[in-house]
């Protein structure tokens, strides 16, 4: 998956409020777009609005790598990252901000796009 298609991902329909109980088909079909690169073990879209609790904060998300517990565990996870990550740029250029972010593991690498109401988290192998 590209830089650009995660990040054109939350410019293009990711951009609709959280679904109270069905997702708009647009976000189901980006989802389903996403998750099914050959590489991508599952994708995430939290909420920025509520600050990741109990729930983790996921609007919606697929593959078994975010379901249950360990879904909620990468949401908080990730939520942190972001924030120390965005307060470190904001600290060397104020005017800066966090847009993208690729972390790269042994075994998995995380492709994160915040947006101001959203992050959006791929979880993919590099390797394939």
């Amino acid at each position: 998956m590209s830089d650009t298609t995660a990040t054109s991902v939350l410019n293009g329909q990711a951009q609709a409020p959280p679904p109270a109980v069905n997702p708009p088909p647009e976000l189901e079909a980006t989802l389903s777009r996403l998750s099914a690169y050959r590489n991508v073990r599952g994708v995430m879209i939290l909420s920025r609005a509520t600050h990741v609790g109990e729930t983790g904060g996921v609007v919606q998300s697929t593959g078994p790598v975010f379901e249950g517990e360990g879904g909620r565990k990468y949401a908080r996870v990730v939520e942190g990252l972001v924030a120390s990550v965005g307060s470190a740029v904001a600290e060397v250029d104020e005017g800066d901000e966090l847009k993208f972010m690729r972390i790269r593991t042994k075994r998995h690498e995380l492709i994160i796009t915040p947006d101001e109401r959203y992050l959006l988290v791929v979880l993919q192998d590099p390797g394939q």
